[in-house]
């Protein structure tokens, strides 16, 4: 007699079990495809550019503006003596440059046999506040903030300040895109990682990312992320309430906008930004000791004063290398004038500053037996 209960609630209980079941699958189904869609989203629309197998090109970028022709040329010799990939470069430059970049650029391109292309763009700012943006920190630095915007029919770019000098291939670094997971629009160093040394938990005013802040001087920029984050429309709101208190600019807005996204940025290893913080106080990056410096930030000057004397002779030897050369003599050069450097923390740390130059050029150049 008691037989029918018990079968009510044994179909009462399979068929929750199955609703649920159903339920479940439907719901991971549809995330997993949202997940996996955030995740191709770039590769689907350039898949060459950022596929980790195959590099059509990579895409680096930099501003410059008045004075500092001569050292964006050495940005352009380091990564074209290291890296094998065609590099595009995307300049944004002032009227009297753009002619000089023209005229130089369009003979080294004819030289290096396809290695190199480029397009100039003109310095472009929001006419609202145009002045406030154009004289933020340095001239015209702040062009790197409307970039997404401004360049449309690119993916994604390596963006440097013009005190970078790239000391191995920049195929490494354009890898980093296809580690950065679905949430991430942009890739960056820290500005430090110890509270004693690092700018802003010491000075800042201003939210900043994390605990120590970011370093923007190397940035990778997903810009297809970047649009569909909405960048563009963080900046101007963000100067006009922190401009009294953002000395670094263009970066001090961007450590305020990853303050509140922290989870849209990723973080680079100090070998992709090397900064003399990284060494006038002893061995502070331990991946660039054991691995080698891959990209060389002279911030501060750190590549045209005294007080940095083994930047001085990173610089000194690519300075002096003229396109089409044989590349072999700047690391000559390089071995040379650090050694002639007077002693310094940084100087000590020569091997790292060697170790990836010396393995790609005597990889890349040394002729074989014949």
């Amino acid at each position: 007699m008691r037989r029918l209960p018990y079968l009510k609630l044994f179909l009462l209980l399979f068929l929750s079990l199955t609703l649920y079941y159903v339920f479940n699958y439907t719901v991971n189904y549809h995330k997993s495809n949202k997940n996996l869609s955030a995740n191709v989203k770039v590769i689907d629309k350039s898949p060459k550019n950022l596929d980790k197998d195959i590099i059509d090109r990579i895409v680096i970028s930099f501003v410059v503006c008045e004075t500092r022709f001569n050292e964006s040329l050495n940005v352009i010799k380091s990564v074209l003596l290291f890296t094998k990939t065609p590099v595009h470069f995307v300049i944004f430059t002032d009227e009297l440059l753009r002619l000089q970049f023209n005229d130089t650029l369009t003979r080294w391109k004819s030289i290096v046999n396809n290695q190199l292309d480029f397009e100039l763009h003109k310095i472009e700012f929001p006419k609202a506040h145009e002045e406030d943006w154009l004289n933020l920190f340095s001239k015209c630095a702040a062009q790197r903030l409307f970039i997404p915007k401004l360049i449309t029919h690119i993916d994604a770019m390596i963006y440097v300040d013009t005190d970078t000098l790239f000391l191995g291939p920049a195929d490494e670094l354009w890898h980093t895109f296809t580690k950065m997971n679905s949430s991430q629009i942009s890739a960056m160093t820290l500005e430090d990682d110890n509270p004693n040394i690092s700018w802003y938990p010491r000075f800042a005013k201003h939210p900043f990312y994390g605990k120590y802040g970011l370093n923007s001087g190397v940035m990778l920029m997903n810009l297809t992320r970047m649009r569909d984050f909405g960048w563009v429309d963080y900046v101007t709101p963000i100067m006009l309430k922190w401009k009294l208190y953002i000395p670094w600019g263009d970066q001090d807005i961007i450590n305020i906008i990853f303050h509140y996204h922290p989870r849209a940025v990723h973080v680079l290893s100090c070998r992709y930004n090397y900064r003399s913080d990284q060494c006038m106080y002893g061995d502070a990056c331990a991946d660039a000791s054991r691995r080698g410096v891959l990209a060389l930030h002279g911030s501060r000057g750190a590549f045209h004063g005294h007080k940095q004397p083994a930047f001085q002779a990173i610089y000194k030897a690519i300075n002096e290398y003229e396109i089409g050369k044989d590349p072999m003599t700047v690391l000559t050069k390089m071995d040379q004038y650090l050694t002639e450097a007077p002693q310094s923390l940084c100087g000590n740390l020569k091997d790292a500053f060697l170790k990836v130059p010396v393995e790609v050029l005597t990889k890349k150049y040394t002729k074989p037996d014949r």
